[in-house]
């Protein structure tokens, strides 16, 4: 009995099916051609990424470096207030803290220089110098220092050749491209003697170490006197690390150029450091010398400031005593204000003999007519063109008129007389002149 075939499905069955079958695949397809759903997956993830990465190694700061400089650079030349209003809250402590340190610094080092001049132990190392031929300098470096990172160069692993060299203020310089092929010579014959996969990590030569590092494309290396701490490694690993997120395609594809490496110096910088030994039962040299200046300079100021004010109250005082001044006000030294009569005598003058200059003196003075006896006769005198016949004086507030003169002019000073300032007038000694 042959088979019969079942009757094709109807068009509307089909599509059921065929949707039943692939619409999982369908949506996937359709998933990967919306960009929307690209950037809500990917948001998702990359935080956790980011995070599980940075406890891995560097290399996302590494490779973020660039764009953050870069973007910051930009933001900083668009709105340069913004950088103002950023860095105000943090300057003025910043500034306190880095004139701390410095002071603390300067204190440090010239309690270092009395002591290693003045001590005993001192003397004991310049004897050490004068018998070994070396300078003082050279012995007090050997007794106080721990260690310090003098070189540091950046080596091509592939061919040995120098990259970067960077080398400590002060410091003798080897030729680095000398030091890159004797340590190049000495890795090679470790992995042809012992072990072809070993590396070099450290050479002790005289006084000094060589601490190296290596990775795949370069070697970094620092040429240390003294003992290296261990925390020393793990600095070059960071740097090197560095190194390779930032040149790794210059290193892959190197022809020789080291000028494209010149941005690595800062990073070969960092890891130039000193560190001296803390001397046991140091006398405070230092801190007595400042305290001493500083107890002088106390001292000074105060004696100084003490002169200042007693010559101050000084011209006060003869401002006060003098006729025709007035002091009204004096907030503060140096500063007046006060009524001065035209007659007066000029106030600078009054500063004959004290330790004060014009210039230094603030003085506000308003012009007014002063009634003091002795301002009195001057502006009588002056203003009257008195005679040389006639004499003036006081007696008992009485303006007591002798001598001889005119009728008229004895006549123009009773009536002037009020307006000059004088109350009482007595002209019973005047001899009055016939009229001619």
């Amino acid at each position: 009995m042959a088979h019969t075939p079942p009757p094709p499905l109807p068009p509307d069955d089909l599509e059921v099916l065929r949707r039943l079958l692939l619409q999982p695949e369908q949506e996937a397809l359709e998933a990967l051609q919306n960009p929307e759903l690209w950037e809500e997956q990917v948001s998702q993830a990359l935080p956790g990424a980011l995070v599980r990465r940075t406890k891995t190694d560097k290399s996302v700061q590494h490779a973020l470096n660039p764009i953050l400089e870069e973007t910051f650079v930009r933001l900083v030349k668009r709105n340069p207030k913004l950088l103002v209003e950023i860095l105000f809250p943090v300057l003025l402590p910043a500034i306190r803290r880095a004139v701390a340190s410095l002071f603390a610094a300067l204190t440090q080092s010239l309690n270092q220089t009395l002591d290693q001049v003045f001590s005993l132990r001192g003397l004991r190392w310049r004897l050490e110098a004068l018998s070994t031929g070396k300078t003082f300098a050279e012995v007090v470096l050997s007794h106080t220092l721990l260690y310090r990172v003098e070189q540091v160069l950046l080596i091509h692993r592939e061919s040995g050749l120098l990259l970067a060299h960077q080398v400590a203020e002060g410091v003798n310089v080897q030729d680095g491209a000398l030091v890159s092929g004797m340590l190049t010579a000495i890795g090679d014959f470790v992995r042809d003697s012992f072990d072809p996969m070993a590396g070099l990590n450290t050479v002790n030569f005289g006084e000094r170490v060589l601490v190296v590092e290596q990775s795949g494309l370069a070697v970094l290396a620092a040429v240390v006197r003294g003992t290296p701490p261990p925390a020393l490694q793990g600095r070059l690993q960071d740097v090197l690390s560095e190194v390779h997120t930032r040149f790794a395609d210059e290193l892959r594809h190197y022809a020789g150029d080291n000028k494209i490496f010149a941005d690595a110096r800062p990073m070969l910088e960092t890891l130039l450091e000193t560190q001296y030994k803390r001397p046991e039962g140091r006398r405070p040299y230092a801190a007595l010398l400042v305290g001493g200046v500083l107890l002088a300079a106390l001292g000074g100021w105060g004696w100084s400031n003490f002169q200042a004010d007693r010559a101050w109250r000084a011209y006060l005082e003869r401002l006060s005593s003098t006729p025709g001044l007035v002091v009204t006000d004096a907030p503060r030294r140096y500063e007046l204000r006060g009524l001065r009569d035209p007659l007066a005598a000029d106030p600078a003058s009054l500063l004959e003999g004290l330790p004060l200059r014009p210039e230094q003196l603030r003085a506000t003075w308003q012009p007014y007519q002063s009634l003091e006896p002795e301002i009195v006769l001057r502006r009588v005198q002056q203003r009257m063109d008195t005679p040389s016949t006639v004499r003036l004086t006081w007696r008992d507030g009485v303006l007591v008129v002798s001598g001889s003169s005119t009728r008229a002019w004895l006549s123009r000073l009773r009536n002037l007389a009020p307006l000059l300032g004088v109350e009482q007038l007595d002209a019973s000694e005047l001899a009055l002149e016939p009229p001619q």
